[in-house]
């Protein structure tokens, strides 16, 4: 597991707020947390900016797994303009299934159980209002070694830097 994995001084505090929880959702040292170590209730100022993906094998010609939105909170849904829960991410952008800048992370975290963080513009599809975005993506393996799914959580800003809110409130 990345204990030593650390977060620049200026992330947003949801960001700190989400590696926290899932370094204290860990069944044992040296062990990743599972699905089944993560309650959304015990998490409920999180839950909006949370996002699970499930990790799936790589299907026919391609060649790096595959990830589908399980679980999607509210401010996630609004940064991408739509509900993405159920949405898989090679049908989110043209060329995800190669591993590039795009996927790297996301394959990275699949397959070596990496921690990673970015903030900077989007590299999908998004809500017209969204100008940047900071997400922390995390392992989870339900046998605390095997990477089955991702936690992340995300936070989008709009084109002055203030964190992105509905229209209508």
């Amino acid at each position: 597991m990345s204990n030593d994995f650390t977060l620049p001084d200026d992330a947003h505090a949801v960001i700190r707020q989400g590696l926290a929880y899932w370094r204290a959702a860990a069944p044992g040292p040296g062990l990743l947390p599972g699905r089944q170590h993560i309650d959304p209730l015990g998490m409920p100022t999180l839950l909006p900016y949370a996002w699970l993906l499930e990790v799936h094998a790589p299907a026919g010609e391609v060649s790096i797994p595959r990830f589908r939105f399980r679980l999607v909170g509210s401010h996630v849904d609004l940064g991408f303009g739509e509900p993405m829960t159920g949405a898989w991410l090679h049908e989110m952008e043209e060329g995800f299934e190669t591993v590039s800048g795009r996927s790297r992370s996301f394959v990275d975290a699949a397959t070596n159980a990496q921690i990673s963080h970015r903030r900077g513009p989007p590299r999908f599809r998004m809500n017209m209002d969204t100008a940047e975005l900071e997400r922390l993506m995390m392992p989870l393996a339900a046998d605390g070694r095997s990477v089955d799914m991702l936690l992340g959580f995300t936070v989008f800003y709009d084109g002055i830097g203030s964190i992105l809110r509905s229209r209508l409130s």
